[in-house]
């Protein structure tokens, strides 16, 4: 059934219109990319939606409102793209489904009374999708598949991904969209503008926590969305890996670490292993960035690292039972809230005494020695 237009005025009406010169109707904002109109001789009727930028293929809730009529009094009359959807006195809401990307509908809500049109409101859904990618330049090592996620003290680079699809087809190009960029609710002016999908922003700070979000529509209004996501720093972590002196940094094992209370004793079935400490997400170019301060202890005792390598340490158990508690913490020479620290149990294949040196021979770790 479409809409027929009416028109007729009851007493009960006048009197509401007569009133209504006193002050101008109320401005109705457009919600959810939707493009909201007034009828009804001055009395106003808005509509809210839910969620305000709805995704294809959702439910949407919209509430007609007013505050000039008593909507409760009145019949409401809801259509969809012109085909009525649902009606009622005092029906104020109604629960749709969001069309699919590049669809677009028309909801009109329609307040009567005695058959008699009072107030109408239009709002036009149109979905869109965002996708909101973060990184950090945290140091991540090599054949890391995971995102370099943020510590204190790194940089956040946050990326708006729209999809704004015409009926036509096509997508609407990032250049031709504005992108708002808000960090906990304040509008970012400087990294806001036409085209300005990415961002680089300071990471927040130590046990800190920040809601950045972003808004893109197009300059006429017919599209629009928002994503966010909610920023938490992380503490820099400490893996240690053998270097092998074939095979190099083996990252696809790392050794277990040890606890307070738990022993983890990683068994080397060499004599001589030299390992590589690997500062996840701490705020470095590379693991022997000059930044970054390690602090070695063997069994208690603090061991000299080699400046210009010193994320790696090499044991030798030829004189000793080659058992070995490596302790090592991590801290930053510009960026004080960053630190961390490791501990593992190691046992080495070995004979009488025991110390620290560089480089020997190994097994090949994949099967077979070492040619």
């Amino acid at each position: 059934m479409t809409r027929a237009a009416s028109f007729g005025v009851s007493l009960a009406f006048l009197a509401a219109f007569a009133a209504s010169f006193a002050h101008l109707p109320a401005v109705v904002s457009a919600q959810a990319g939707a493009q909201i109109g007034l009828g009804g001789f001055g009395a106003d009727i808005t509509l809210s939606i839910s969620p305000l930028y709805p995704s294809p293929n959702t439910n949407v809730h919209m509430e007609a409102r007013s505050t000039s009529v008593d909507l409760d009094a009145l019949d409401i009359l809801w259509y969809k793209n012109g085909e009525k959807i649902g009606d009622g006195a005092g029906v104020k809401e109604i629960d749709i489904v969001a069309g699919a990307l590049g669809s677009e509908m028309t909801i009109e809500a329609v307040a009567s009374e005695d058959g008699f049109e009072v107030a109408s409101a239009q709002a036009r859904i149109v979905p869109t999708e965002i996708d909101l990618l973060f990184e950090s330049d945290s140091y991540v090592p090599p054949f890391y598949e995971g995102r370099a996620v943020p510590s204190a003290g790194t940089l956040l680079r946050l990326e708006a991904i729209p999809r704004f699809k015409r009926p036509n087809g096509s997508f609407v190009a990032t250049n031709d969209i504005i992108f708002t960029w808000k960090r906990g609710g304040s509008v970012i002016s400087s990294a806001s503008g036409r085209g300005r999908a990415t961002v680089s922003l300071e990471s927040p700070g130590l046990f800190g926590s920040d809601l950045i979000s972003v808004e893109a529509r197009t300059p006429d209004g017919k599209f629009s969305g928002s994503a966010s996501a909610r920023v938490t720093p992380t503490e820099p972590r400490l893996l240690l890996y053998k270097d092998h002196p074939l095979f190099g940094v083996m990252y696809h094992q790392a050794l277990a670490p040890q606890f307070t209370g738990l022993v983890a004793q990683n068994f080397i079935p060499e004599t001589e292993m030299s390992f590589a400490a690997v500062p996840y997400f701490a705020g470095a170019v590379d693991a022997n960035d000059g930044r970054l301060i390690y602090a070695w202890r063997i069994n208690g005792n603090d061991i000299a690292n080699d400046p210009s390598r010193p994320s790696q340490i090499t044991i030798n158990a030829e004189r000793s039972s080659g058992n070995a508690l490596i302790e090592l913490a991590l801290s930053h020479a510009t960026n004080f809230f960053m630190s961390s620290f490791g501990r593992w149990g190691v046992t080495l294949a070995g004979g009488n005494g025991g110390g620290t040196s560089g480089g020997s021979g190994a097994k090949d770790p994949f099967g077979g020695p070492a040619q």
